[in-house]
């Protein structure tokens, strides 16, 4: 099953499993905490997958390692491959995707002191 299968068939469970409802807030509230579960899941599948494509063209990893990330959607963790260098070992994919050095994306950062300011 590629990618846009497991999205489209999640999307589907998820839409079959909402609930009868009679008060407009709950299932909002419900709905809002659903659908940005299913967000991160989704984003973290396909961020996966593009780590996943561009690794195939590199040779002799060393080993892999999990890094998490926090994203607007929530804490996402990916499986990155590590590579001897000469600087010790380093994930290339890291590099090659802009992916933060430490866990925070600059959008979730930029949210955080939108919070604070207010």
């Amino acid at each position: 099953m590629n990618n846009l299968d497991s999205v489209l068939l999640k999307i589907g469970e998820k839409l079959s499993s909402l609930p009868n409802w009679n008060d407009l807030s709950e299932f909002i509230v419900k709905f809002h905490k659903d659908w940005q579960e299913l967000g991160n899941l989704v984003q973290q599948e396909l961020v996966q997958a593009r780590i996943e494509e561009l690794e195939s063209k590199y040779d002799f990893p060393r080993t892999k390692k999990e890094k998490s990330y926090y994203t607007p959607l929530g804490e996402i963790t990916l499986k990155r491959r590590v590579y001897q260098t000469d600087d010790g070992l380093q994930a290339k994919v890291d590099q090659e995707l802009r992916f933060p050095q430490d866990k925070w994306l600059p959008i979730v950062l930029e949210e955080r002191l939108c919070i604070r300011s207010k």
